[in-house]
């Protein structure tokens, strides 16, 4: 028999351009099902539980709802908190104390692991109830899914910044390093070079996390790039790091759920290839804008949040429990996709990172196979190029004939 009572929905770690999709797609989802009498919002996510700082979706505005499926960051605010034992007995008591029967949970791998461990202290409980994770990070590291909904927008802001840095470099023939989000997984700094289709255009390097390259052969590859092209683009991960090198971007503060904080990669290296190449070289470190920049969501992306978002509601008043939901793949032309679960264990705790064989042999950019698999996430709905990002034509420059002496400019 069906549980019924009340539903809780919670938004955790990092927010993405499309996050409140999902939390929309679940609202729909609830709204005609007899057993969800209440669908409560958790403000801030596990902290909000805590504290039963919950909102009323159902008394929510219609309008507002299905606004916010276009609305980016998290609308019930979110938390990175990693729960002790004594964190998980209080969920339970709030969860008894207002009938909480369904408990959604949108975040990635710290946040699904939270949600396994609410899901093992119920079971032990004398309170049943079903629990869902729903999948979300830029980073695109959840392992099972396909992709992880928040990635292929945030690749699609991220590549198009490439882009932009890209064309203000070549206007001033100088170099330009740019920082990507990725701690441990390369997926959106690999989706910056998705737009090249010439060998000329912005980023000439990506580099990954997944690997460690010579310090020496990669600064001489800025240089060949530089004197070919007349000006250089290199899209690096936050987490990425020199063999052999002291080079360090690690912080010594923490993040709340104990990670190193990271940043500073960018300055590093645009000293180093400034000293090479010897022209400027400006950096840039994209940001939360890889997290909010709502002008470049993609609509695969939004399609995607939305559909998971609606799935764990149907599947866990349907009775499956200990779960997130996943993308399964059908085909790239039109971009088609199935929803699936697998069990929170399977994703708690790890990690997926770009397979070695989508990074190409210098290790300094990605595959064919990476962009076949990146660029349908990153498309939108008017996309006069592959994936609707930014690809600028370039002046042949066929210079006129010198006619004058070489002049030298007085210092």
């Amino acid at each position: 028999m069906a549980l019924k009572g009340n539903a809780l929905i919670g938004q955790s770690g990092g927010p993405t351009m499309v996050i409140n999709a999902s939390l929309v797609g679940a609202i729909e989802a609830a709204e005609p099902r007899d057993e969800i009498e209440h669908f409560y919002g958790a403000v801030c996510g596990l902290t909000g539980v805590l504290n039963e700082n919950m909102i009323d979706l159902f008394r929510e505005d219609d309008d507002v709802i299905r606004a916010l499926k276009d609305t980016p960051s998290a609308a019930l605010g979110t938390c990175r908190l990693k729960p002790k034992q004594r964190d998980l007995e209080r969920v339970m008591e709030v969860f008894k104390a207002h009938n909480i029967r369904y408990f959604f949970y949108t975040g990635g791998n710290d946040s699904q692991s939270a949600c396994h461990l609410i899901s093992e202290l119920a079971k032990q409980s004398d309170w049943e109830m079903n629990i869902v994770g729903i999948p979300k990070t830029i980073d695109n590291d959840l392992v099972v899914t396909d992709n992880s909904p928040g990635f292929g927008s945030a690749a699609r802001f991220a590549a198009a910044a490439c882009q932009f840095v890209g064309k203000d470099a070549e206007a001033f023939r100088n170099a330009e390093v740019v920082e990507v989000m990725g701690r441990n997984a390369g997926w959106m700094t690999g989706a910056t070079q998705v737009p090249r289709t010439e060998d000329w255009m912005a980023p000439h390097f990506a580099l990954l996390p997944e690997v460690e390259i010579n310090p020496d052969e990669f600064l001489a590859d800025c240089k060949a790039a530089f004197d070919e092209y007349g000006y250089l683009v290199v899209a690096v991960s936050e987490g990425f790091s020199f063999a052999d090198s002291e080079m360090t971007t690690t912080s010594d503060k923490l993040d709340e759920f104990g990670h190193a904080r990271l940043g500073g990669v960018a300055q590093a290296m645009a000293d180093l290839v400034e000293d090479t190449i010897g022209a400027r070289c400006r950096w840039d470190r994209l940001g939360n804008m890889q997290r909010c920049f709502a002008y470049c969501v993609s609509d695969v992306d939004r399609d995607i949040a939305y559909a998971v978002g609606e799935a764990a509601v149907s599947k866990g008043v349907d009775g499956e429990t200990d779960i997130m939901v996943t993308i399964e793949r059908e085909q790239n032309e039109p971009f088609e996709f199935e929803v699936g679960t697998t069990s929170l264990m399977s994703v708690a705790d790890e990690v997926k990172t770009v397979p070695l064989d989508w990074i190409n042999e210098r290790k300094t950019g990605i595959t064919q196979q990476f962009v076949q698999y990146a660029e349908p996430l990153m498309r939108g709905s008017k996309a006069p190029v592959p994936a609707g990002l930014p690809s600028y034509p370039r002046l042949r420059r066929l210079f006129v004939e010198k006619k004058l002496a070489e002049y030298v400019r007085e210092k």
